[in-house]
């Protein structure tokens, strides 16, 4: 049985983690927008009505697929100038903090990805921004995962005033069905309609966000905000895997795993294999891929990803390979929230996008008067000087955002992604063999029951959680520590897909989270 039914329509379709958005989305392509008017739409409206996963004050990666042509934009921030390795360990501290003004040492790059990406859009950005200033203006009712969220957040966050106001208003927390209102983040969204995106990196709202950082002890600086710019590529990673083209989001994000993961696995054949096989087969070349991520994925300004990372014949070597424990303290359980969107039409045009702002509500520090939470993303730098991914002025850290679009036979055929951090690619791999080789009905891939097995790229794991009862085989000769998890959970994403044929396009959303499909 599947939580519902897939969503099938002619035209155009947005699946999104949340109902209003893409409502919005759709709205917008009824309304005569392209792909990229409603993607903007779409991610707009997150801003608001998720800010808990994402928000201004965020990063963004899109794979965009516009008449024929996949190209890529990376939205992601780098570090402060003033960031240094030997700024944090002077203050006595072996890691970087997960919260406060010392997490928040990058640049959020989402706005500045919205004035790129609009230059493809057929609409005014006023037009496209304007459901979302109204939702903040004049609030929306929150959902209980989000009130959920912030009482969540309340023991890391509750002692940072600004975000005591704005999110637990008048010392009450909000519950599900309350009206939501956040005036200061609709004037910033105002501020970058009437002056464009370029306003949150060199005009009034960015003076406003760097003082405020300054006010706070952050260490973002105008200079910092001003050098920001997003990054294209019109040359996005890619595998093909039973005939399906993957195009992946290059690095800093961690598409590339994806791409590895789904080489090994194209040497077996996973239809001809019972349930329990296929679940141990997919476990350990997911290990495999995640000790390369591991040793492999960082800034490629600072460090290329190795040339042949994405090749049939390295995953080869992967597969014939021991080296799998390289990893240096045990694993926690995932902490991270994102948000997922995916938008196509009937020519095959297609947006692939995920924002946020890593953890929940990122590093707490809200910027007075802009509404704004500022990521916490810089968190995942290391401060050990020979770490691939150590802490740099300018440098972008191995980021847990990927996007996923697939081709076949140079026609659009899905795009997927999904929140859960560092656990992306083992949910985006359990829907890609779900879609491609068990040829599963879409809604009925998202449902499926999932296993998880938490790891950052410093990490040993060890232990995977499963949605469904576990098979001996996942403890892999022991391994793992197996652990249930009380039914579907939000541990295992929130992930979202649409899936184009010659009949039409399809959409679904998770049952884990509050999204929907919306076509027309």
């Amino acid at each position: 049985m599947s939580s519902r039914s897939t969503v099938m329509v002619k035209n155009a379709i947005v699946s999104s983690s949340h109902e209003l958005a893409s409502f919005w989305g759709a709205n917008t392509l009824q309304r005569g927008g392209n792909v990229v008017d409603a993607a903007l739409a779409t991610s707009a409206v997150l801003t608001v009505v998720q800010n808990n996963m994402c928000g201004l004050g965020g990063d963004l990666f899109a794979l965009m697929k516009i008449n024929g042509k996949i190209t890529e934009i990376n939205g992601s921030g780098r570090a402060a100038s003033a960031s240094t390795i030997e700024s944090f360990t002077k203050k006595g501290l072996k890691q970087i903090p997960s919260r406060g003004p010392l997490a928040a040492i990058t640049v959020p790059g989402i706005v500045h990805a919205w004035g790129e990406l609009s230059k493809y859009a057929t609409m005014e950005l006023k037009d496209l921004l304007a459901p979302a200033v109204k939702y903040a203006e004049t609030g929306f009712p929150i959902t209980e995962k989000y009130a959920g969220s912030i009482r969540a957040s309340q023991n890391s966050l509750g002692n940072f005033g600004e975000w005591r106001r704005i999110f637990i208003p008048g010392g009450l927390f909000p519950s599900r069905g309350d009206l939501f209102i956040q005036k200061d983040l609709a004037n910033s969204l105002r501020a970058i309609i009437e002056r464009g995106p370029e306003d949150f990196y060199k005009g009034e709202l960015s003076e406003r966000l760097v003082e405020g950082i300054a006010d706070q002890g952050g260490i973002l600086n105008s200079d910092d905000f001003a050098d920001h710019e997003s990054t294209w590529n019109t040359n996005p990673i890619s595998t093909e895997y039973r005939g399906v083209k993957i195009f992946e989001t290059s690095p800093n994000s961690q598409g590339a795993t994806i791409l590895l993961w789904l080489n090994m696995l194209e040497s077996f054949d996973l239809v001809a294999f019972d349930s329990e096989k296929v679940s141990k087969l997919l476990i350990d070349t997911c290990l495999r891929a995640y000790a390369e991520r591991a040793r492999s994925i960082a800034d490629p300004k600072f460090f290329p990803l190795p040339r042949d990372f994405t090749s049939k014949s390295f995953a080869q070597e992967v597969l014939n390979s021991e080296r799998l424990d390289i990893h240096l303290k045990d694993a926690e359980p995932p902490d991270g929230d994102t948000t997922y969107f995916a938008v196509a039409d009937q020519e095959g045009n297609c947006m692939s996008v995920i924002q946020s702002n890593y953890m929940g509500f990122g590093s707490g520090l809200v910027p007075k008067g802009t509404g704004t939470v500022i990521h916490n993303r810089g968190c995942y730098f290391s401060l050990d000087h020979s770490h691939h991914n150590s802490l740099s002025p300018g440098k972008r850290t191995f980021h847990t955002l990927c996007a996923s679009l697939g081709e076949k036979d140079g026609e659009t055929n899905f795009a997927v992604g999904t929140m859960g951090g560092d656990v992306q690619p083992q949910i985006n791999v359990q829907l890609m063999t779900q879609l491609i080789d068990f040829n599963k009905d879409l809604q009925r891939a998202i449902d499926q029951p999932r296993w998880i097995i938490p790891m950052t790229i410093y990490e040993r794991p060890t232990t995977i959680y499963c949605e469904f009862e576990p098979y001996d085989a996942l403890t892999l000769s022991g391994r793992l520590r197996v652990e249930r998890l009380g039914g579907l959970s939000s541990m295992a994403g929130h992930a979202q897909a649409v899936y184009r044929t010659q009949d039409g396009l399809f959409g679904a959303a998770d049952p884990r989270g509050d999204g929907a499909s919306v076509g027309f």
